[in-house]
């Protein structure tokens, strides 16, 4: 439990239920894992409700954020978006359908590659983007706030802590576990 901070969340409570079944067991990197998780619930439900408020699902805002990072040209080609949103080919040419048909994005030939395609963000899809990320980035929904309860050098730390994970989790080969995630009905475990 965090110093300073009272009270016990839901992992303490599933935490005590585990060692009441088998007491001795070493849980703290399962503890890790589900709070991360259960934090990225709590996020993920702020994320959607923003990006519900301009009309796109998470992952339509995802690809759009991206492609508006990619200035100067605002392009990136499917398999960079691919890379930059973790959705599998077919989902996201389903939302780039739909972003298309808004008017945010469009797409068209890619000046290096003949058989090749970019993805480029409209102006109207930057005014979107720039307006719902004025709103909603660490904006107004309590989960996203709820960073501010921590100090800046809890901040720091936890974003160091991260920063390590992820570079772990992102190393080579590390694209191809995230696509294990889309296949129906299989776990990574059963794919082995």
């Amino acid at each position: 439990m965090p110093a300073g901070r009272q009270g016990r969340d839901f992992v303490d409570r599933m935490l005590d239920e585990i060692h009441a079944q088998t007491p001795g067991i070493d849980t703290r990197p399962m503890a890790a894992i589900s709070r991360i998780l259960r934090a990225a619930m709590f996020f993920q439900a702020a994320m959607n409700r923003i990006a519900g408020r301009a009309g796109l699902t998470y992952r339509e805002l995802l690809l759009l954020a991206a492609l508006r990072r990619a200035a100067p040209s605002f392009c990136l080609n499917p398999g960079q978006l691919l890379k930059e949103c973790f959705a599998p080919s077919s989902t996201m040419t389903r939302q780039l359908d739909h972003l298309a048909s808004l008017g945010l994005v469009e797409r068209k030939p890619d000046p290096n590659d003949r058989r090749g395609v970019l993805v480029r963000l409209t102006a109207r899809g930057k005014r979107l983007i720039d307006s719902t990320l004025t709103l909603g980035v660490l904006g107004d929904e309590r989960e996203l706030q709820a960073i501010y309860k921590l100090s800046p050098e809890q901040i720091e730390t936890l974003n160091g802590t991260l920063h390590e994970l992820l570079l772990v989790l992102e190393a080579e080969g590390a694209d191809q576990f995230v696509g294990m995630l889309f296949v129906k009905g299989q776990s990574p475990m059963a794919a082995r």
